[in-house]
């Protein structure tokens, strides 16, 4: 059975690196590259999505804004969250959410990557 895992990243690289590392795995990647796009996809069906994955840094609407909105609207969703700008207070802050399940830095390792999609899929709660 496939699991899905949203990747929302305005870059098109980091979205594709990320399909790319997920590819022979039982997860199937869905992209968006704002969280308009994100919603959209969510919408259409939020209980197929098993795991999202949100970059921190995007125009427009900012990671911790698109993390906030997911965990208020799909609360059984959990979040990765992916930044190219380590800040341990930011991560410290995320970690402390709710169901940010994992701060990752680009350019993330395939085997790191797999491992913290696997722990939040398998940790993923269908009911709030």
């Amino acid at each position: 059975m496939k699991h899905h895992v949203l990747v929302l990243d305005d870059e098109a690289d980091v979205r594709t690196a990320i399909r790319l590392q997920l590819k022979d795995t039982q997860f199937e990647v869905l992209e968006a590259e704002n969280v308009q796009q994100a919603i959209e996809l969510l919408g259409d069906n939020p209980i197929s999505i098993d795991v999202i994955i949100c970059d921190v840094r995007m125009p427009g609407v900012s990671g911790v804004e698109a993390v906030a909105t997911f965990q208020r609207e799909y609360p059984t969703t959990p979040v990765i969250v992916l930044t190219g700008f380590p800040d341990v207070d930011l991560a410290v802050d995320f970690m402390k959410k709710k169901d940010v399940v994992e701060f990752l830095t680009k350019p993330v390792e395939k085997d790191k990557l797999i491992s913290a999609v696997e722990q939040a899929a398998s940790g993923r709660k269908l009911f709030e």
